[in-house]
């Protein structure tokens, strides 16, 4: 009888000991995931994600009358078109820092008795700095809200001189935009860019542009780390 109880006791022993192990094994889970984390094909939201690529479709749209110094020719500018390029890193919490580029063109009208060398085309290319910020939730529709500071260059060719002028500027960014994430690796997103450029001495003042924008973003996330 001593030895049955004594065997009763170690098996009651040992269960409880499992019991307790697994108990801290789901509360270390639950507090290294966090409340409400998603996860996905091995990927938990808001983890970080290391190295990104993008890609948009733009189209430029000044807001402000764009003079020659003088004041004395404005360019009648009308839609753009472009692409621009990014590659940055993505840290925990969905925050990322990204270096970016690109180039536009924008159509010009034309101007009564214009000479027949002058440009219909506004050309353009950036290149900066910028971080943008992933609001993760429970769904695959993230928004997203970005800022950006870099250079800005613009070449057009005025008749006067018969010379073609290229000005360097400055572009302060703000963006707030959607990514649909088809999977952790890949996602579509659209949005809409305000930028201010400055800096310059082609035009008499700085001026506020809206930029649209169309691309996807590819992610290299390893779900085996």
């Amino acid at each position: 009888l001593p030895m049955n109880r004594l065997v009763a006791w170690l098996v009651s022993a040992a269960l409880f000991g499992a019991a307790s192990a697994s108990a801290q094994v789901v509360v270390v889970e639950e507090e290294e995931l966090g409340q409400g984390a998603v996860v996905e094909r091995g990927y938990v939201r808001g983890v970080g994600r290391g190295i990104q690529y993008g890609a948009h479709v733009i189209s430029p749209i000044y807001l402000m009358r764009m003079e020659r110094g003088t004041g004395a020719e404005e360019l009648g500018h009308g839609l753009g078109v472009g692409l621009h390029g990014r590659i940055g890193w993505e840290f925990p919490s969905g925050l990322t820092l990204e270096l970016y580029g690109g180039f536009a063109f924008n159509a010009l009208d034309a101007v009564p008795g214009e000479p027949p060398d002058r440009s219909h085309v506004l050309s353009q290319a950036d290149v900066g700095l910028g971080l943008r910020y992933m609001v993760f939730n429970e769904t695959a529709v993230v928004p997203f809200v970005q800022v950006g500071a870099g250079g800005r260059w613009l070449w057009f060719h005025w008749p006067s001189g018969d010379q073609v002028d290229a000005q360097g500027a400055f572009a302060l960014t703000g963006a707030v935009g959607l990514q649909i994430e088809l999977s952790p690796f890949f996602g579509i997103e659209g949005g809409a860019l305000v930028d201010y450029t400055f800096g310059h001495e082609l035009f008499r003042e700085g001026f506020v542009s809206i930029t649209p924008f169309l691309g996807v973003t590819l992610y290299l996330y390893d779900e085996n780390d």
